[in-house]
């Protein structure tokens, strides 16, 4: 992905998409190689977030995890269609009240005495 970039992972203006969401929707054979490679990195993508949320504490890690990955799916294709990359920021926006919502605060420490 060329273009540039704000510093925060927000593409610049030549943001194109996700290239195997790209690829996936030029073939129209479900069954192809293209396809079946797409999907795999989509899945792929999803299990990370999900053992990320799941190191995190997150009370439903797959759930959150499918959140996260259709916010961020979302995000991409309608930076590409816009042309800039806004969307990005409203996603992120939305992703931290689902993180907030799926991980409880951290217990506080009781002190210890010396």
């Amino acid at each position: 992905m060329s273009g540039e970039s704000s510093g925060r992972g927000i593409p610049g203006p030549a943001l194109r998409g996700c290239p195997f969401h790209n690829a996936s929707v030029e073939v129209a054979d479900l069954d192809s190689r293209v396809r079946v490679l797409a999907a795999e990195h989509k899945r792929d993508f999803a299990r990370r977030l999900t053992d990320v949320a799941a190191q995190a504490g997150a009370a439903d890690p797959e759930a959150l995890a499918e959140q996260l990955a259709v916010l961020f799916d979302g995000a991409t294709a309608l930076s590409t269609t816009l042309n800039h990359g806004g969307p990005f920021a409203a996603a992120a926006s939305a992703a931290t009240i689902l993180i907030d919502a799926a991980i409880p605060p951290a217990e506080p420490h009781a002190p210890t005495r010396p």
